[in-house]
């Protein structure tokens, strides 16, 4: 029985090892279908202040002289309740005023309002809690209807390359992935990424039409010892390829695949390293 306690823990400590690597690997597998709405902020949740009790003086508090004592603390403790119901009353509206404001977005957003499409696309792209950091600029073309976006992809450096597992001999056996396997689970990251981006993109604003994502990472220039941008993948879909996938199915879905089916700019060399490309333009939406 001891010794299965043991494995639990065993199990559940690379598991916390492993948990780094497997979502740099699943990047993509929290993708909204098409017409699906994102989850609003929660309801607020802090407890009302409750208003203290406090005893009045009795015959003996007056007695002693405790009385006028008791009363100032009763005074000083209602004033801080007074002031902890303002400050309550003032959080819950603020929290219910923007839950408000984004819910209203989302709705007119989805209705082709240029003002509430940004709104609600800034709440749901700084919502994504994604594996490494990753950072995003935006720019819809003229009439609305396309978006590009430039995705600042994590960096190279960023993929664990260790992993753990419980054999049940009592002990964490470590492998650590050659640098060939990290290269590509670098890649993979990076596909899943824009994947889920694209995703977001096509779920939540059902007028986009076109969806241009180019993601770029930072590298050292041998010349000069400078670090700099370079784009890596590139990629036009459209709302019409977007929905031929099957969604119900994330799992059995490859990113790089999907984008490579549908044009996107992008090569890797023979040592699953990325080469530089020159991204689509704007004009190509339209």
């Amino acid at each position: 029985e001891k010794s299965d306690e043991i494995q639990a823990l065993l199990e559940k400590a690379a598991a916390k090892i492993n948990q780094a690597l497997n979502e740099c690997l699943s990047a993509h597998m929290m993708t909204p279908r098409p017409g699906s709405l994102p989850a609003l902020p929660p309801a607020f949740d802090l407890d009302e202040p409750r208003r203290p009790s406090t005893d009045a003086p009795g015959l003996l508090d007056k007695m002693l002289l405790r009385s006028s004592r008791m009363e100032k603390e009763a005074q000083e403790l209602e004033a801080q309740y007074q002031q902890d119901l303002v400050e309550w009353n003032a959080a819950r509206d603020a929290h219910e005023k923007a839950r408000s404001d984004i819910d209203k977005a989302i709705r007119l957003a989805a209705k082709g309002y240029s003002a509430q499409m940004e709104r609600a696309l800034d709440y749901v792209l700084s919502g994504i809690a994604w594996p490494k950091e990753t950072l995003l600029e935006y720019e819809f073309s003229h009439d609305v209807s396309g978006i590009a976006l430039d995705i600042d992809l994590p960096d190279e450096g960023d993929v664990p390359n260790r992993t753990a597992e419980a054999r049940g001999n009592g002990k964490l056996t470590f492998k650590t992935r050659s640098e060939a396997q990290t290269r590509k689970d670098f890649v993979s990251l990076c596909y899943g990424t824009v994947f889920r981006v694209v995703g977001e993109v096509f779920a939540l604003l059902p007028g986009i039409q076109k969806c241009l994502a180019s993601g770029y990472i930072q590298r050292t220039d041998l010349a000069t010892g400078s670090i700099g941008d370079q784009y890596v993948i590139s990629a036009l879909i459209s709302r019409d390829q977007w929905e031929t996938l099957d969604f119900s199915r994330l799992e059995a879905i490859d990113p790089g695949a999907t984008l490579k089916a549908f044009g996107a700019v992008v090569s890797v060399d023979r040592t699953s390293r990325f080469r530089e490309i020159t991204p689509m333009d704007l004009a190509t939406l339209g």
